[in-house]
């Protein structure tokens, strides 16, 4: 996608890895969602999403992680563990409540002592596919508030502007709360 961030990624054994190098976008999430949910289709079940070189986050791709665990939860048919995190990105993934979707900094993985190895050996994703932004966008936040009711509080003019049913709850859980 045009003005995307580099993401990387490779198969090893059961996992892929898949690593964005620069600030983690409403672009690079679109692009990480179709990644994670064409090889899921494939099969594959473990994704190691990975941090490292990725400095912060907006709210759409943290949104993004949350609808890929969401649905991992619900199907029980994947999980994704996040690594590379600095305290900032662990405490917003933490803030949102997206830990409970999946494992964020896990430290008794097998995959972990092969770590160094696999993020030497990554590849370029070459993604051609384009993604309808303003929709995308919408799920991302209504994803956040589904993984945590709290959230519609933090997302409601979003949800207000881009026309989710989500809006008149969060208008109501904000106006409850005075």
């Amino acid at each position: 996608m045009k003005g995307a961030s580099p993401i990387f990624t490779k198969r090893f054994d059961s996992y892929i890895w898949i690593r964005p190098e620069g600030r983690g976008t409403f672009l690079e999430s679109s692009i990480i969602k179709d990644l994670v949910e064409s090889t899921a289709a494939d099969g594959m079940r473990n994704f190691i999403i990975d941090l490292e070189a990725c400095p912060g986050m907006d709210s759409t791709f943290m949104g993004m992680l949350a609808g890929l665990g969401i649905g991992f939860r619900k199907n029980k048919k994947g999980e994704i563990s996040i690594v590379g995190t600095t305290e900032k990105t662990r405490s917003s993934l933490k803030e949102l409540g997206l830990q409970y979707l999946m494992a964020i900094e896990p430290t008794d993985e097998a995959w972990l002592e092969k770590m160094d190895e696999a993020r030497r050996n990554l590849d370029l994703f070459d993604h051609k596919g384009e993604v309808d932004t303003e929709a995308h966008v919408l799920e991302c936040h209504e994803d956040l508030c589904i993984a945590d009711e709290g959230n519609l509080r933090r997302f409601k003019t979003v949800l207000d502007m881009m026309g989710s049913d989500m809006a008149p709850k969060a208008l109501a859980d904000e106006e409850g709360s005075d």
